[in-house]
C-alpha cells in the first residue's frame, strides 16, 4: 500500500485547481495549495467568519482549504501537497 500520509485527509488534492459543476457531491476534504482559494471553483465557497481556516459548500461534506487561508492551513496544506508529492514519486 501506498503511505499517503497528510494527504490521506483529502478526497481531492490539487497544486492546479479544482472545478467542478452544481450537481457534484464530494464526500472529504478538497484542499489547493501552493495556491489560493480563487482556483477552487464552482463550488460557492463560504468561509465562516469566526474560522477562516477553511470553507464550506453545499457539495462538499467536509470541508475545502486553501493556501491563503489562515492558520495553521498554509502550513498544513504544504505538508500535506509535500505528501501527496513523496506518496507518487
Amino acid at each position: 500500500s501506498v503511505d499517503l500520509g497528510t494527504a490521506g485527509n483529502f478526497a481531492i488534492l490539487s497544486k492546479a485547481g479544482i472545478s467542478t459543476v452544481p450537481t457534484s457531491a464530494i464526500t472529504g476534504n478538497i484542499g489547493v495549495s501552493p495556491i489560493a482559494a480563487e482556483a477552487i471553483t464552482g463550488f460557492t465557497l463560504i468561509q465562516d467568519d469566526t474560522d477562516r481556516s477553511r470553507s464550506t459548500s453545499v457539495q462538499v461534506t467536509g470541508f475545502a482549504f486553501a493556501a491563503n487561508y489562515a492558520s495553521p492551513t498554509p502550513s498544513t496544506m504544504t505538508t500535506a501537497i509535500g505528501d501527496m508529492e513523496r506518496a507518487y514519486t
